[in-house]
């Protein structure tokens, strides 16, 4: 069995994948977000078509950025506790004399 840096580094691992049960709050919610994605569209004229194609993907890109953003910080914090738990940060005699 390799160990999970290595699953990472070979790509057996993606961090950002994600599964949800199909009968779950999320399922319901995208059905609601493409239901209703599918109405307005069919009210645009191609024009507008266009232009709500790219406020999508614009809003996708910040989305991707915001997960990246999320995922580094929530690692680094999940490390510097590990780190703390290992090395100490604050010595435990410390806490018992307070």
């Amino acid at each position: 069995m390799e160990s999970i840096i290595e699953e990472l580094y070979y790509g057996n691992i993606t961090p950002a994948e994600r599964s949800f049960r199909r009968t779950g709050e999320y399922a319901h919610i995208l059905q609601l977000v493409t239901r209703n994605e599918e109405k307005l569209t069919e009210t645009l004229t191609e024009a507008q078509k266009e232009t709500f194609e790219k406020f999508k993907d614009g809003t996708s890109e910040i989305s991707s950025m915001t997960e990246v953003t999320a995922f580094t910080l929530g690692f680094k914090l999940g490390l510097r506790l590990t780190a703390e738990a290992f090395i100490g940060g604050n010595d435990e005699q410390e806490l018992i004399s307070e």
